[in-house]
C-alpha cells in the first residue's frame, strides 16, 4: 500500500500567493501598456476635436464678416479667432511653444463666390500631435508614422454675406 502524503495547507497557500505575483508581473507591463495606448489615442482625438472646433469658430466669424471691410482685416479677424481658440485649449508644438498660424503656410482662408450662398473655407494643417507612448510603439513593431504626427481641420460653411469683403 502506498503511503499518504499530507499536504501543509501553509505551503499550499505560500505557493499560490508566489504563482499570483508571477503572473502580475508577466500580466502588469502589458496592461500598462494597453492603458497607456488609451490615455495616448484619447488626446489624440481630443486635440483633433479641439482643432475641428478652432476652424468651425473661425467659419462661423468669417460667415458673419461685414461686407464692405477690407478681405485682409476679415482674414485677420478669422486668423485671430482660430488663433485665440488653440491657446484657450492649451494646444502646443512639440516644444511646448503655442502654436503660431500663418496665412497659406499652416493657415488657409479662401471663399468660393461661384456658388449661392457663398461658401468659406477654413483650414488648418500641420499642427504637430503630442503624443507619448504611440509613436515609440509603432516604431519598436517595424511601422512608420504617417500622418499621426500632425492633425489638420477643415470647415465649410455658407457665409452670411452676398459679396466677399473688398480686398
Amino acid at each position: 500500500m502506498l503511503p499518504t502524503i499530507k499536504s501543509n495547507p501553509l505551503a499550499a497557500a505560500t505557493r499560490e500567493r508566489g504563482n499570483v505575483i508571477i503572473e502580475m508581473a508577466i500580466v502588469l507591463p502589458f496592461l500598462l501598456l494597453v492603458v497607456a495606448g488609451v490615455v495616448d489615442l484619447g488626446r489624440l482625438f481630443w486635440e483633433q476635436q479641439v482643432l475641428t472646433n478652432a476652424t468651425r469658430e473661425g467659419a462661423r466669424a468669417a460667415a458673419k464678416a461685414k461686407t464692405g471691410g477690407a478681405a485682409d482685416q476679415t482674414v485677420t479677424l478669422v486668423r485671430q479667432t482660430v488663433q485665440n481658440y488653440l491657446n484657450k485649449f492649451h494646444i502646443r508644438d512639440t516644444g511646448g511653444q503655442d502654436i503660431i498660424l500663418t496665412l497659406n503656410v499652416n493657415f488657409f482662408y479662401r471663399w468660393d463666390l461661384l456658388v449661392t450662398p457663398p461658401k468659406l473655407y477654413i483650414e488648418v494643417i500641420d499642427i504637430p500631435t503630442n503624443l507619448v507612448l504611440l509613436p515609440g510603439i509603432i516604431t519598436l513593431w517595424g511601422g512608420t508614422l504617417t500622418n499621426i504626427n500632425t492633425a489638420r481641420a477643415r470647415t465649410t460653411m455658407a457665409a452670411e454675406w452676398s459679396t466677399p469683403p473688398l480686398p
